[in-house]
């Protein structure tokens, strides 16, 4: 099984490589920065498009981007470790490190609420407080995340249901704050990034940081020219949405999660990380649950741990398969991009290969498998071939899933080829050709069922 997985991740690789110049352009994204890791190693990293697309500066691995609201991943952490120290409980009321935050309301109280709730996204406190820093970049200080409380704060009774609240974990950044005796920034840089050695990584936005940062971008948007976000602080909300960070350095975060190093785990026990990983409440999305600052679901029957981002300009997600200790990380510069289907397509493949590989390896390997690689373009639409072990798949570059909607071609004579679809509405049974110039090893057209296509790469 083991070879299983890194041969899957091979061909994902080649597949990423083929699909994603194409898949930005057709969904207007600027730039995209993917990352694989396999048993705690970055086996994959790559940037496409660009972190300045008026400067043309290309994107790279190590360009960094907001990562949004992954930060709370990083507190979820921070809080285990006050625990560990024996510092805080995760059942101790707000009110013991806050004793400003005091609400209380006919069907709410703030007495109520405990770590664990705001943790867990169950406290019942309002999403974003009462300041539009989402829209003007203008995020609260202490004082005036304060003063946003009111009767308005306690949405809903605490553990009646998930309530995902930004506020929630801008009161746990000052808890650690409290506890700890310096600041969340100064806590988390110490304890966690530093204790990685993530060199490109900070809790909010800095000066330093601008050179390597992205600009991020808005979504397109009709008759409107694409506006370039102002970078910004997030202040109060640092811990809720603050991080920056890049793939090599979250490649190494996420190693150090991992339930299936063998090593002591450098940031937290055992015993916090399956406490903070465990199911702890469902989000009413379909298959998917929180832990502590986690967000847990599966992708082809397998447990997934990860969380998404989305911040003005940057769209990103993160995700490790904690079974066969597989990491994916998805960074973008604009909020429009569809990261997180792009991570769980990248997913889909690796599992697809490996679930059905028989299917894949069956037959003798395509003499010049090569030559059949590419884009062809008809009237209808764009289609990438790729060669995977001893056959040929073809899609759609729009998809968010290669293999979950491809069509498989096995060899039917010289340069001819039977498709095999999934869908009874597609082509299914007949026959696709490529057609290649005399001494020329790469097809200049093919013709599927009926209609050519002409290849974009010669």
């Amino acid at each position: 099984m083991e070879k299983d997985f890194v041969k899957a991740i091979k061909y994902t690789a080649k597949i990423l490589d083929a699909w994603l110049p194409y898949k930005i352009q057709y969904d207007q994204i600027p730039g995209l920065s993917i990352g694989i890791t396999h048993h705690g190693k970055l086996v994959y990293q790559k940037g496409f498009g660009y972190a300045d697309v008026e400067s043309k500066i290309p994107v790279t691995s190590e360009t960094c981007f907001r990562i949004a609201s992954i930060s709370k991943t990083f507190t979820a952490v921070a809080i285990m470790q006050l625990v560990e120290q024996r510092k805080i409980n995760l059942n101790d009321r707000i009110e013991k490190y806050l004793p400003w935050f005091k609400v209380q309301t006919k069907k709410a109280n703030s007495r109520n609420i405990t770590i664990r709730q705001l943790l867990s996204h169950t406290s019942g406190v309002f999403r974003d407080s009462d300041t539009p820093h989402w829209e003007d970049d203008n995020f609260p200080d202490l004082e005036v995340l304060k003063k946003s409380i009111s009767d308005k704060t306690l949405v809903f009774k605490n553990l009646t249901r998930f309530k995902y609240s930004a506020f929630g974990f801008a009161l746990l950044g000052e808890i650690i704050k409290q506890v700890s005796g310096i600041s969340y920034d100064k806590y988390v840089i110490k304890h966690i990034i530093k204790k990685l050695g993530m060199t490109r990584t900070t809790p909010d936005f800095t000066k330093e940081m601008e050179q390597s940062l992205a600009k991020g971008y808005s979504r397109p948007i009709p008759g409107i020219q694409r506006e370039v976000f102002p970078h910004s602080e997030t202040r109060a909300y640092a811990a809720s949405t603050g991080f920056i960070s890049n793939i090599s350095d979250l490649a190494m975060y996420l190693a150090a999660l991992s339930p299936k190093r063998k090593e002591t785990n450098v940031l937290i026990s055992k015993k916090s990380e399956k406490e903070m990983l465990k199911e702890h409440w469902v989000t009413g999305e379909e298959g998917k649950s929180y832990g502590l600052g986690f967000m847990l679901y599966k992708v082809e029957k397998r447990k997934i741990i990860g969380h998404m981002g989305l911040f003005a300009g940057f769209n990103a997600r993160i995700s490790l398969d904690v079974t066969n200790d597989i990491g994916v990380i998805v960074l973008s510069n604009t909020n429009s991009s569809p990261s997180g289907a792009i991570n769980t397509g990248i997913l889909q493949t690796i599992y697809t290969l490996v679930d059905e590989k028989n299917k894949y390896s069956e037959g003798k390997k395509i003499s010049n498998q090569e030559g059949y690689e590419g884009t062809y373009r008809s009237r209808w639409e764009d289609t990438i071939v790729v060669g995977v072990d001893a056959n040929l798949i073809a899609f759609d570059p729009e998809t968010n899933s290669p293999l979950r909607d491809s069509v498989l071609l096995k060899p039917k004579g010289k340069d001819t080829f039977v498709m095999e679809t999934k869908s009874n509405f597609d082509s299914s049974g007949e026959l696709i050709t490529f057609i290649f110039e005399e001494n020329v090893k790469k097809a200049k057209r093919l013709i599927s069922a009926s209609t050519p296509s002409e290849c974009l790469e010669r």
